[in-house]
């Protein structure tokens, strides 16, 4: 139907993204940080042995995966342990790391673990052949994930799982097991006892507990699909979920004390917002004559149907404004679905029983039943970056070019009443996490709050802190963002430690010193690839 020619997608970024070929890079193992000193008083708290669960951020995720190299070492839950040391605190904390390279995040297209398409981390990278800079993924090391840990999983601190969500660290690891292999691996239970409660019965003096942003954060990163990743209810799942894991530790160590966190802001990491939907096609008047053509006819002809409609109040006129298509030379809004949206796809073929339209018209119109324009306010995340401009069917651009002639899938964006929906659930978990400290916490319990923590870090950043100037960006050497753009690196989790620790200070009347980003890598330069 379209042919197109000419789009690029233009990203607020000094790098672009581009897919290639990659060679085996070699990733040094950076080492951990210094625990050894002591500068701090640990009140009436106790962190003779601190332990730590949650997610992706308390477990070390970045660049796309977990890995030790550069990224593990420096979890949340580690670099809370490095000040706590400071403090009373043991100067040993022991973490299932991986000790893999590449890491692992999933198993590629094929959907199988363990061949040769698996993926790995994200890295920065350079072409050799043409000085193109971009970001590529390395193979992934499933081995690295499932293999056990070799270590003594009887003496664990950190019981944080990647891609685990709030109920499942409640139950055990199993129906078949593994549910997830980056707690097979260290489960000494085999599958018999829960996360949370290996946890509970470690013996710690001292916790946090960073449960629910992976309920959240999966579900926005998939685009608020509900058939790939399930809406995260707050009122009814992941609040009384959290109820249970509170009065779980409390009843479970009826001595301890510890911290728990609130689900961050997570739309405004890079992730969520490199992407302007409403101005990221271009088209050349000249250029791209030919496609502007025939996106002229496409919206036409659709338009005139949506008017139809409406004038049978089968669509509201508000509906029908909402719908209209329209391209000009410049730059143009991304062409998205919406399923909110009327399906149409009804109607047209009624009008196909009433020789109104042509089958073949019909079929044309097929992918447009629920499309519309991306309005301002909405997001298209950084994956989208990768299908954008592309045409549906490889090497075929009469079957439409996505985001332009073919509706960008729903997994790629989010809508405004997505977003509506997500972060109202957001905020009342956040709301119901707070109550739950306060109504089953026994007052062991400091809440640190990381609602508006990123967008706060967006508006005061670049900033000089202690020495070393940190940038809002996953752009080496100042950033603080991992190479994915959704969790940070270990300068990033540094600053998220801190948060933990000043919830810690005020709760408990302990000096724990804030850690320093400067004393823990920032993103690794670009590797050589092809």
């Amino acid at each position: 139907m379209i042919k197109f020619k000419s789009i690029f997608l233009t990203l607020v970024l000094t790098v672009s993204f581009f897919a290639c070929e990659q060679e085996q890079t070699e990733f040094k193992a950076l080492p951990a940080p210094d625990m050894s000193s002591s500068s701090g008083e640990s009140g009436s708290a106790d962190f003779s042995k601190f332990v730590s669960i949650g997610g992706a951020y308390t477990a070390g995720f970045g660049d796309g995966g977990l890995l030790h190299s550069g990224l593990q070492p420096y979890s949340v839950g580690r670099m809370i342990a490095v000040q706590l040391a400071k403090a009373g605190g043991s100067s040993t904390f022991v973490q299932p790391d991986i000790n893999s390279e590449n890491g692992y995040f999933g198993a590629g297209d094929d959907g199988i673990p363990g061949t040769s398409d698996d993926e790995g981390r994200w890295f920065l990278s350079v072409s050799r052949s043409t000085g193109a800079q971009g970001i590529s993924r390395a193979p992934g090391d499933f081995a690295s994930v499932g293999t056990p840990y070799q270590g003594d999983m009887t003496a664990i601190q950190n019981f944080a799982v990647g891609k685990q969500t709030l109920g499942q660290f409640l139950v055990p690891n199993a129906a078949p097991y593994p549910v997830n292999p980056y707690y097979a691996r260290f489960d000494a239970s085999s599958g018999t006892v829960s996360s949370m409660a290996q946890m509970i019965g470690s013996g710690g003096t001292f916790f946090m507990a960073w449960l629910g942003a992976y309920d959240f954060l999966a579900h926005y990163a998939r685009g608020g699909d509900e058939n790939v990743f399930p809406e995260p209810t707050a009122a009814t799942v992941v609040g009384p979920q959290f109820e249970q894991a509170v009065q779980a530790m409390v009843a479970g160590n009826p001595t301890w004390k510890g911290v728990v966190g609130t689900v961050p802001d997570v739309l405004a990491s890079p992730f969520f917002q490199l992407i302007n939907p409403t101005a990221s096609i271009p088209l050349d008047a000249t250029d791209d004559a030919a496609t502007l053509g025939q996106l002229a006819q496409l919206a036409g002809a659709y338009n005139q149907t949506v008017d139809g409609f409406a004038a049978q109040s089968l669509i509201t006129s508000t509906e029908a404004a909402m719908r209209k298509l329209s391209w000009s030379a410049g730059l143009n809004a991304l062409l998205v679905f919406d399923a909110d949206l009327t399906d149409l796809g009804p109607y047209w073929d009624g009008m196909v029983l009433a020789n109104q339209i042509t089958a073949a018209q019909r079929a044309m119109l097929e992918p447009y039943k629920q499309a519309r324009m991306a309005k301002d306010g909405e997001i298209a995340h950084l994956l989208a970056s990768t299908v954008i401009g592309n045409n549906v069917v490889e090497g075929d651009p009469t079957m439409g070019v996505w985001g332009v002639s073919a509706p960008l899938p729903d997994v790629y964006f989010l809508t405004g009443s997505e977003l509506t929906y997500l972060e109202t659930q957001r905020l009342t978990f956040n709301g119901m996490i707070k109550q739950a400290v306060a109504t089953y916490g026994d007052g062991r319990i400091a809440v640190a709050d990381f609602d508006g923590f990123f967008a706060n870090l967006a508006g005061t950043m670049p900033a000089t802190i202690d020495g070393t100037v940190v940038e809002y960006s996953f752009l080496p050497p100042t950033g603080m963002w991992s190479v994915d753009g959704l969790l940070p690196n270990g300068r990033g989790y540094t600053l998220m430690a801190n948060k933990f620790i000043d919830a810690i200070n005020n709760t408990f009347g302990a000096t724990v010193p804030h850690g320093s980003p400067g004393d823990v890598p920032g993103t690794r330069l670009p590797a050589t690839v092809d």
